[in-house]
This record gives C-alpha cells, structure tokens and sequence, in this order.
C-alpha cells in the first residue's frame, strides 16, 4: 500500500478540532488585510493524517520464526489522491482589485504564500513562511494554528519519506502549539519505527486518552508491550484492536495464543529471583523451579558478558508438564525449551539439574537477549548461531558436518538461512545450525561482543541485514559472507 502523507487542507469552518479525522478549525475570515488577534486573515490548515505502518515484532516460537507481520495502516479513501491543499474563505484574496485596494500586513502576506505554497504541494516552504507569519504577529491565533497544520503535514510526509528525525522534529514543534492527538499518535508510530519504545508507549497512550487511537495504533501499542514483556496489556490492547476491527494476518492468531496462556497458568506458582519470575503448577515442583532460577541467573552473567547486555527488569519463565508444554508451544518431543517472549520449559529432567540444563537456559536466555535488542529482526542464522555459541559446548560435530559439506562445495549461503530452518530436510537443517555457529563465532571473534550487540541493535530500525551490517560494522553483507566463507576452514579445523 503506497503510504501518501495527506496535507492538511485549507479551510475556514467553526467548531474544535477532535481526533485525526477532525479539521482544525477557526471563526468565519475576517475582511482581507484585518489581522485582529482573534481571526486574523485568509484560510487556515485542518488535519487529517495518517501514519505508515509499525515494525516486525516477534510473536511466537522461536524467534524470527513466527511474527506478528508488518501492519500498513489503512487509508481514508477520500483521501487517495495527491495532496492538494485548498484556499477557502478568503474569497478576496483571489481578486486583484481587492488586494490592491486595502495592503496586507507583513504577517498576512506569509500567510497567504504559505497557502499558495502549500497548494502547490511545497510543505516545507508554507512552514518556513508561517514560521515568520507566527513570529511578526504571535497573537495571532489563525497563524498559529495554520502553523501548527503545516508542521503536521512536514511531520508525516517524512513518516512517509521514511525522515524520522524529521518527522520527530516537525512534530514536536507542532506539539509545543497545542496538544493534538493525531501529533501524539504520528509521535508514537515513528518513536516505534526509530526504536524509541519508552516515547512511543508514552505518546501512543496519550492518543489513545485524547480519542485518536484507531485499530491499527492499538495494535502498535500492543506490540509495544508485548516487546515489554507485559503479555497482560498487550492481549488487552489486541482485543480492543480486533473489537475495533483490525485484522492484520497474524493477530487472531497471537490473540489465541495469549488467552490460551492465561488461561493455562492461571493457578500457576510463582518464584521469584533477581532477573526472574518462574511460573510453575503445584508446590511439589517448586525444587525444580528453584534450579531453574538458579542456572538462569548464572546464564544472566555469562550471556550479559558476551553481549554486555544486563536487562533490569524481570524475565517471565514458565515449567509446564510435559504434555502441557507440548500443546502450549506446539514444540516437537526433542525440544527442551523454546523463547516466544517468555522462556518456555518442560518439566521432565529439570529436577536433576546439572549441566544440561545450564546449556538449555543459556541458549534460551541468549534468544531472550538477542530478540530484545534486535527487536526480533535478527536473522534466523545469527540468532540462532548466536544462542549456540551462548551454550559453551564443543563444536566437534558442528565442525565435522561443515567439513563435510566444505568437501563436498554443499554449504548453504547465509542469506538463505535468513528465515528460518523448518523448510530443509534433517540433514540440510543440520548444515544450517552448524554454519549459523560457525558464522557467529566468526563475527565474535573478528568483530568483538561490543560490535555484535551494536549490530543486533542496528537490526532493530535498519531495513535490512545489509543495512544494519552497513551501519554497524561498515561491512556489506557480500563482503561478510565472502570473509566468512574464506575463514570456515579454519574455524571448523
């Protein structure tokens, strides 16, 4: 869907802006030339904008496997032509002798350009031209908000042109005009596209108070929480979003899942340790909760070391029985534990501890940390390679398998294990993890932790891995894939 920043048409109408659909409005114009601190003259701006889609976020499974997909924001179809802004109420400022009749005011004629310019479709020069309309006359109230319109139309054509440092500034300054809730909710989508989660929570609730929320943004705020953790508020925001009728693919789906999940671990104990809350059914596995938050926060350590990441708030773990953890997660009976948000875990063979379990909890620890710093955007070879390196076992098989496949000129391109590894054969999923390994540990040990955290974290607002391997490592993704083909050899010895 082509995403069209809407400018803000020129009008003169009586009444108070409510919501994004709702013009901004002023009292009847005044006589051509009169610049009363109440009217002033010529036409003012109304808004009605609209706001490109949010981002990725994982959903469910494992990460990058199972995603709550990309939401375009559905567009008033009135509204699908150009932009093209309109001068009304102004009726003599289009006849020559009238103009000529009785001279405008300094402030009166930016006004009036800034309407023409915004006509011809140049957003940026009605600002600059309002800027100074507003400063020779800051009584003026017409101006002001004529102002405040066109910052807001500046503000989501660079949502729209993908500017969002623009988009934040032009908006921001629209802000300090008047509080507007189509402002906070173009804020909030595009603190949400600029990773910002903290500000985009922050203003897509308050557009959400002031009745400017629709559908699709109480989806954002959803995902919102969800990248928080707080499953709670984010079914709550889901529901509200399908009661309102958003329907993008994917969100019946995480809506099931959630009530699913509060409804499975409503009688759940809880145990709590410094980064975590276990989840477990009935006291007599309370032991086995135990060790598991144990070996997580030793896995809290040594994972925050390798990436410098050391999260303050809690991570959410559920012990599920056996058949229980099975249904919930759909996981196949070789799976000892996934991470959809929260780390997920059989019962059976906790209870004895040891060092298989400390693997299994660093591994799903590791796509915890990973998936909240890339946002879930990690691609599936990374996150993977990533999570394995986390465990601290031997590569012995891993290298074999690569050597194999070495011999044989067999081995699978990283930008085809971007995906995810559900669609290959046993054997071909096999290569796949052992070069995901091999590929982390090649960016670890060429590029250091500090530059593979910076890495994970351009992946969460970059377009692409190229891009994020660009920004972060100056590294195009050819160029690694052509280093790391030259190192495997010696990596898999």
């Amino acid at each position: 869907m082509t995403h069209r920043a809407r400018l803000l048409a020129l009008v003169t109408l009586l009444g108070a802006a409510a919501g994004y659909r709702a013009r901004a409005t002023v009292p009847a114009a005044a006589p051509p030339g009169a610049t009363s601190p109440a009217t002033g003259a010529g036409a003012e701006l109304a808004a009605r904008p609209r706001v490109p889609g949010g981002s990725r976020v994982a959903a469910r499974g494992e990460p990058g496997a199972d995603r709550l997909p990309a939401l375009a924001l559905a567009r008033d179809p009135t509204l699908a032509a150009p932009p093209v802004a309109t001068l009304a109420g102004a009726r003599a400022a289009q006849t020559p002798a009238a103009t000529t009749a009785e001279a405008l005011s300094p402030a009166e004629e930016r006004n009036r350009g800034a309407v023409h310019r915004a006509a011809a479709g140049d957003t940026e020069a009605a600002v600059t031209l309002l800027r100074e309309a507003h400063a020779l006359a800051p009584e003026n109230d017409l101006y002001a908000r004529n102002l405040q319109a066109a910052l807001i139309n500046a503000g989501f054509a660079a949502i729209d042109s993908a500017q969002l440092e623009v988009a934040v500034a032009r908006l921001q300054e629209a802000l300090a005009l008047g509080d507007r809730g189509e402002i906070r909710r173009g804020l909030g989508h595009t603190y949400y596209r600029l990773g910002r989660l903290d500000l985009a929570r922050t203003s897509l609730e308050q557009a959400l108070q002031q009745g400017a929320a629709d559908g699709e943004t109480l989806v954002t705020l959803g995902r919102i929480y969800l990248e928080r953790r707080e499953q709670r508020r984010a079914l709550a925001l889901f529901e509200e979003a399908l009661a309102a009728g958003a329907a993008p693919p994917g969100l019946a789906e995480t809506v099931a899942r959630l009530r699913r999940d509060a409804e499975t671990e409503r009688t759940y104990e809880t145990l709590a340790s410094s980064h975590f809350v276990v989840k477990f059914e009935g006291r007599e596995h309370a032991p086995a909760a135990r060790l598991v938050a144990n070996a997580l926060e030793d896995a809290h350590r040594r994972v925050g070391a390798r990436f410098a990441y050391y999260p303050l708030e809690r991570l959410e773990v559920v012990v599920y029985p056996d058949e229980t953890f099975r249904a919930v997660t759909d996981s196949p009976h070789w799976s000892g534990g996934i991470y959809d948000g929260r780390i997920k875990l059989p019962i059976g063979g906790l209870a004895r501890g040891g060092e298989r379990l400390a693997r299994t909890l660093r591994h799903e620890y590791a796509h915890a940390a990973i998936v909240t710093l890339s946002r879930g955007r990690a691609p599936v070879w990374l996150n993977e390679g990533l999570a394995q390196v986390a465990e601290e076992t031997g590569d012995e098989g891993r290298a074999n398998r690569v050597r194999m496949a070495l011999a044989a000129g067999d081995l699978i391109p990283l930008a085809a294990l971007e995906g995810g590894f559900t669609g290959l054969d046993r054997a071909r999923a096999s290569l796949a993890y052992a070069e995901a390994y091999f590929a982390a540990r090649y960016l670890l040990e060429s590029r250091g932790s500090y530059n593979v955290r910076r890495l994970l974290e351009a992946m969460a607002t970059a377009e692409s891995t190229d891009a994020a391997l660009r920004q972060a490592l100056s590294l195009p993704y050819e160029e690694l894939a052509r280093l790391f083909l030259a190192a495997l050899p010696r990596l898999a010895g």
